[in-house]
């Protein structure tokens, strides 16, 4: 597997706090009767934004052309991904979005101020969802029931941390500033035939998010399932984790 396939380096989205959540301002306009809206879909939508003094600085519908993103990928303000989830197609919905969801102290380009706070109007035209399949726990059981490999992407201190699911393969990702390991792409293609269903699990499903869309787009694997929350809500759900595993080198089985 040649390295030029995989995105050289993820920056991570910070995972956002409850506080946080509350300080966000969600009204449904219109609520939609289409697909909705989850992390790591594709979604298409126009917006029109103001500042608080009614001053508008941006507005794709004034441009006629829509703006895609993918949600949880970090290509927009914390405030849009926190705020677009759930919508529905032929939605729409008002944000306002304090600063430190926004643009915070520095503002942007110009046009919006230091620690503005920002209102939109939001329409979700589409939606298309991602090209591997997010899994819950129950669905991981019966995939380690029927067999499938599951591959623990996290680093070594992160499994001393926590332990891992029993059976997982220990295969390390990303370092700590977000880069692919230069022997991850050679490895996962020792490990995982290119047709053969493989479950990815990270901490909170944030790296495994990122890497199950770059495994399917770049890499032409065909069946990968991200564990959508991660070990973290595995533990939390009570299900059991193997600590102390005999080896952590890079590929070994737990």
């Amino acid at each position: 597997m040649k390295k030029s396939v995989w995105v050289v380096a993820f920056l991570f989205m910070l995972i956002q706090s409850a506080a946080w959540a509350a300080e966000l301002g969600i009204k449904d306009l219109k609520v939609g009767e289409g697909a909705e809206a989850s992390r790591h879909d594709t979604v298409q939508v126009h917006y029109t934004g103001w500042l608080m003094d009614g001053t508008q600085f941006d507005s794709s519908v004034e441009r006629g052309t829509p703006f895609t993103l993918v949600l949880g990928m970090g290509q927009v303000i914390p405030g849009w991904e926190m705020g677009l989830e759930g919508m529905r197609v032929g939605g729409k919905r008002e944000l306002v979005i304090p600063p430190q969801l926004a643009y915070g102290p520095r503002g942007a380009g110009g046009v919006i101020p230091p620690n503005a706070t920002l209102r939109f109007e939001v329409e979700m035209l589409a939606v298309q969802p991602p090209p591997f399949a997010n899994v819950g726990n129950g669905e991981l059981i019966k995939l380690i029931e029927s067999g499938v490999k599951v591959i623990d992407i996290r680093r070594p201190d992160e499994w001393r941390e926590t332990g891992v699911v029993e059976g997982s393969y220990l295969l390390t990702a990303f370092d700590e500033r977000g880069n692919l390991v230069r022997d991850f792409p050679s490895e996962l293609d020792r490990l995982v035939k290119k047709d053969e269903p493989v479950v990815i699990i990270c901490r909170t499903g944030s790296r495994t998010g990122y890497l199950a869309r770059a495994m399917v787009e770049q890499a032409g694997y065909e069946q990968v399932y991200n564990v959508t929350d991660g070990i973290t809500r595995w533990i939390a759900d009570g299900q059991p984790v193997k600590k102390n595993c005999p080896s952590t080198q890079f590929g070994a089985q737990c």
